[in-house]
């Protein structure tokens, strides 16, 4: 009996590292290319529309697919789903690498990059959704928080360090080694969850039997998250405020990446160590949360959330200097780490446990779907107006939207006191 459990341990620990080097070589080809592709696009087009245009490829298909995919990983093998997402990811950017080292016209280069980005879009739908729930196949139940904050202690980690080596390698290896070197990393990634031994499709029922039937057991397991959604507007209300606060900041980013390079001329190195800094920030805001969340209520967090973001992207367009500009943008992405945990947070304190996966499903969907329209309307404004002038007028959406919450909570607040 004791020799059992002391080899069950035993392959359980094996199984945490082995998950955690996967984890590892995932991050490092997403954050290397997170950080390539956008400087490739630039340099190609010197136009930011595109960037705008690649981003909603990459968030779209959450917003499509997210719920009805979300409910097929449920019934599926998900180390399955993740080995064959890691090769799908591994296929489109060594063909990616393919391209840029044939060194073909701009206009080919552009649509394979736009292809390629749709293609995996649509693949991380998957992965993302099943990468949560495969721990819970070979981590107990004590361990969900430790191996959940190791996860992300290593996507911080890699997204304070690839842009400090990505802007230094940019400049001088080619572009098509750096799209093979993060197609590697995600061969590797593959590799190792191949290697664990581990059950993942204990209650996958699959969705076998005539399409039809398939079809309508998603739905029905869709249609009941959304009628539970509909009917707890505490729930409801984070949401709708968070989606609308996506999509009016969802092209901060690539507004800040044309204005760093194009308005304040930044080197990819400087660009590297401010979006370094900006993940030191994501980082400081996993630390500071826990003490806000048991100080506060958290729509008074999320309402100051709101304003301190409007405050310092504002302040981000007056600064021209490299230091400045990297602590502005340190402050935003220490507040929006902050505003995706407390929604976390927040979701799993009031949603009943066997609504859960369905209510984060949908969660999941509208609030990363979101983005793609933020992407085009962002981006449609920067094209139009300019960057500097983009920013402007989103800190004076999120000072409306702002005073949107405040109402919808008084109004909450005054029900619940009515009711008791």
């Amino acid at each position: 009996m004791g020799s059992r459990i002391y080899m069950e341990n035993l392959s359980r620990r094996g199984n945490n590292w082995v998950y955690l080097l996967s984890v590892v070589s995932d991050n490092l080809g997403s954050s290397l290319m997170t950080f390539v592709l956008p400087l490739i696009v630039l340099d190609l087009t010197g136009s930011g529309i595109h960037l705008s245009i690649i981003s909603s490829f990459e968030t779209l298909p959450f917003l499509l697919l997210g719920l009805p995919f979300g409910a097929i990983v449920d019934r599926c093998d998900v180390r399955k789903v993740l080995i064959r997402s890691d090769a799908i990811r591994f296929g489109g950017y060594a063909l990616l690498a393919a391209v840029l080292s044939a060194r073909s016209n701009a206009t080919v280069t552009l649509i394979a990059i736009y292809l390629v980005t749709l293609v995996i879009g649509c693949t991380n739908v998957f992965s993302s959704v099943s990468e949560i729930t495969f721990i819970s196949y070979f981590v107990s139940k004590s361990d969900y928080s430790k191996m959940n904050s190791i996860v992300y202690g290593i996507q911080y980690t890699a997204g304070l360090l690839i842009p400090l080596a990505g802007g230094a390698l940019y400049s001088v290896v080619p572009m098509g080694l750096l799209a093979l070197i993060c197609a590697a990393c995600f061969l590797l990634s593959a590799g190792a969850i191949l290697l664990m031994r581990v059950g993942s499709s204990k209650g996958a029922s699959g969705l076998r039997g005539p399409v039809p039937a398939a079809v309508r057991t998603v739905i029905s397991d869709t249609r009941q998250g959304l009628s539970y959604l509909k009917t707890r507007r505490v729930v409801l209300y984070p949401l709708v405020l968070a989606a609308l606060f996506n999509m009016l900041t969802g092209n901060f980013q690539n507004d800040s990446l044309v204005i760093m390079r194009k308005s304040l001329s930044f080197t990819s190195g400087q660009v590297g160590l401010v979006m370094s800094v900006t993940a030191m920030g994501a980082l400081a805001g996993t630390f500071i949360v826990n003490l806000l969340n048991r100080s506060f209520k958290f729509e008074t967090v999320l309402i100051a959330n709101f304003l301190v973001q409007m405050c310092f992207r504002l302040l981000f367009v007056a600064f021209g200097n490299i230091f400045a500009v990297a602590a502005t943008l340190f402050v935003v992405d220490l507040c929006q780490s902050v505003l995706n945990i407390i929604i976390i947070t927040n979701r799993q304190n009031l949603v009943e446990t066997r609504y859960l996966g369905r209510v984060t499903s949908i969660y999941k969907a509208v609030l990363i779907g979101v983005n793609s329209l933020g992407f085009i309307y962002g981006g449609t404004l920067s094209n139009t107006f300019g960057p500097r002038n983009a920013v402007l007028w989103s800190g004076v959406e999120i000072l409306i939207l702002t005073m949107i919450g405040i109402g919808a909570y008084a109004h909450l607040n005054k029900e619940r006191t009515t009711d008791e």
